[in-house]
């Protein structure tokens, strides 16, 4: 794919996003003008960029269908339910041809039916008679200043040096302007055009005046140059405004230039070009993917060059060892906050799938997002989408009770649905929370008996209850559907999470909802660790989840005797002995022990380990097949000496030990 093509699919890809919240908004909230004038400009922006590729079949369908958003802006078609959806498959058919474009494929059957389909549709709402809308209640928009006649435009464009860089074909954007008027001339200025000897080919010489006759606003003509804005600069005038029909084009003459009225001084001159250097720029992610892999691999050779000052004391290698770390670090975080995204984004198109399901279901929803400026990293905004969206279509297919069971139930009739993000303890927590029919202890062994997942006479915790709903072929539908109801997908959906080194949970109260919170690290490369050995064994723990460290004494060992907690300021913690769980080779007896107090999801427990060495940039690299099972570990660490440090996972050491209370 070319770059400007690339561009293409990233410009039509935001506005038809942007299309479509628009459209779920005015299905939740209601219709105004702010919703439709998006939806119209989504519709215009798109026909306008793909004419300047000369891409027919998008053309052929945006216009017509902003023909429909303008007879809406006009208040001539209402905007009702059933016009929002079918502007909602508008906007999906416009996502095929966009594909179809870009990928150079023709359109295939089921695409070309739904044109035909869709068109005869906005076709059928354009050509109704008026009384058969007499009835409906106009909406209430902002009506633009209508024009009287066509304008006479003067067009000065300059080709900046940059211009053939783009790639963009002049002949291809002139090719588009027509089609929003009539081209009176062209004239070419050749005047800083130099000897053939001197003639570079990658560099624009020429400049143009066009006078251009139109009824279109300053605003569409503008747009003409949009891809290209950067490399050009563009002045407009108005020349004159008229009351006749847009004339035959005349040839490209003097003559005809001076046809044109030259009283123009009072006309406003708008010259459209960058005052500053761009602050942004648009990065393959693999680069800066790249980038973080070598980063890493300095970090550990750096270690290795720490290592080597420990060991053979310079003075002046050892400063600059440090210097080195420390702008490490700097860039290290600089470039890690790149690949740190809103989670908003990704979770706008959620809204798409509830609504989807809600219709499809004859449920009325009420979703909500909150936190969507929490970032998360990009690698883990992408992994956790399918799973979202699985968990969202089973809140609104399980979760939420229809309109008369809810009504019966003293409920309103909408459900609720709420999706929201938030950081905690270096980690980003996500929730899915609704207020429907809520699931039971006793209703989900009820599930799991009648499927053979567990025997008649299992006990189980509430919390072990809830887990059940992630075993492999679990589902608590009533009827199999094309949404849901085979058991397929919890157990899915964990895994993915865990995948991404995250968890997740279900809590949930009858009759009033469920929640499913799911806690992911922040990002999958380097992180800040705290290092510590246990036996003969290095071991690393993410530093955001410590609380504190403090001596193992004579206090603690004999509570250690009796039970496995210990007294922390008057609060009994729960202490894992990292030795005997991984069965390490013992120490001196008499050499001194620490607790490193850990937290996380609200809850805190004590680690019970040897010595201590502090913090340690930690980049982390997956763990072999040998530990793949290994509880509560999810990767490993290259140190400076060489070793392998392996670091553990805190969520599943806490999943552990609260087992092992129950």
């Amino acid at each position: 794919m070319s770059e400007e093509l690339h561009y293409f699919n990233e410009d039509a890809q935001e506005q038809l996003q942007m299309m479509e919240s628009a459209l779920l908004d005015a299905m939740d909230k209601g219709v105004n003008d702010e919703y439709i004038g998006t939806i119209f400009r989504a519709m215009h922006t798109i026909k306008g960029v793909a004419g300047m590729f000369s891409f027919e079949e998008i053309i052929s369908f945006t216009h017509i269908a902003e023909n429909l958003m303008d007879a809406v802006r006009n208040g001539k078609i209402v905007l009702d339910e059933a016009l929002l959806m079918l502007l909602l498959r508008c906007k999906d058919h416009v996502a095929s041809l966009v594909e179809s474009a870009v990928a150079s494929t023709s359109l295939g059957v089921q695409t070309q039916d739904e044109d035909t389909k869709l068109k005869e549709l906005i076709h059928s709402y354009l050509s109704a008679p008026a009384q058969d809308r007499q009835n409906a209640v106009p909406i209430q928009t902002q009506q633009t200043q209508q024009v009287d006649g066509a304008k006479v435009w003067h067009l000065h464009l300059l080709l900046k040096e940059s211009f053939f860089d783009t790639g963009m074909d002049l002949l291809a954007i002139l090719s588009y302007l027509k089609k929003l008027g009539t081209v009176r001339s062209i004239e070419a200025e050749l005047d800083k055009l130099p000897l053939l000897v001197d003639i570079d080919p990658f560099i624009p010489y020429m400049s143009f005046s066009i006078d251009f006759e139109s009824d279109a606003d300053e605003a569409d003509i503008v747009e003409v140059f949009e891809f290209v804005e950067d490399d050009i600069v563009l002045k407009l005038q108005v020349l004159e405004q008229t009351q006749l029909k847009l004339e035959e084009p005349k040839e490209a003459t003097q003559e005809a230039i001076q046809e044109v009225p030259k009283n123009v001084e009072k006309q406003p001159n708008i010259e459209i070009k960058k005052q500053t250097p761009s602050q942004s720029l648009r990065v393959d992610s693999a680069k800066i993917d790249l980038l973080i892999d070598t980063i890493s691999e300095m970090v550990i050779a750096n270690a290795k060059i720490a290592r080597y000052v420990e060991q053979n004391y310079d003075a002046d290698l050892e400063e600059v060892s440090l210097e080195l770390e420390t702008l490490l670090e700097t860039l290290r975080n600089n470039v890690m906050q790149i690949r740190m995204l809103p989670v908003g984004e990704s979770f706008e198109k959620f809204r798409r799938v509830v609504n989807d399901v809600a219709h499809k279901l004859g449920k009325k929803i009420n979703f909500t997002i909150l936190g969507g400026d929490t970032e998360l990293d990009k690698t883990v905004i992408e992994k956790i989408a399918d799973p979202l969206v699985h968990m969202l279509r089973n809140a609104v297919d399980h979760g939420i009770e229809m309109p008369d069971k809810r009504l019966e139930a003293g409920k309103s009739e909408i459900g609720n649905v709420e999706l929201r993000a938030y950081p905690e303890s270096g980690s980003i927590v996500i929730e899915i929370e609704d207020d429907g029919k809520g699931l039971s202890k006793d209703f989900l062994m009820a599930k799991a008996i009648s499927k053979g997942l567990i025997a008649h006479d299992t006990h189980m915790s509430e919390m072990q209850a809830y887990q059940l709903i992630f075993a492999p072929g679990f589902s608590t539908a009533e009827v199999i559907s094309d949404i849901s109801g085979r058991g397929v997908g919890m157990d899915v959906v964990k895994k993915n999470i865990e995948a991404l080194k995250g968890d997740v949970e279900l809590s949930s109260v009858v009759g009033h909802g469920s929640r499913f919170t799911i806690r992911l690290p922040l990002t999958l490369a380097i992180i800040d660790g705290f290092l510590f050995e246990v036996g003969a064994t290095r071991y690393i723990i993410p530093l955001d989840m410590i609380s504190e460290v403090v001596e193992f004494d004579t206090k603690h060992q004999i509570q250690m005797d009796k039970s496995n907690l210990f007294d922390l300021r008057g609060t009994l913690l729960p202490l894992l002995d990292v030795k005997e769980f991984y069965h390490e080779k013992s120490r001196d007896a008499n050499a001194r022990k620490n607790i490193i107090i850990v937290k996380y999801a609200n809850q805190k427990m004590g680690m019970l380990v040897d010595e201590l060495y502090g913090e340690n940039q930690t980049v982390i690299k997956p763990l072999g097949r040998l530990f793949k099972n290994a509880p509560g570990l999810y990767g490993a660490s290259i140190l400076g000496s060489g070793e392998i440090a392996l670091i553990f996972d805190i969520p599943a050491l806490f999943e552990i030990v609260n087992l092992e209370k129950e």
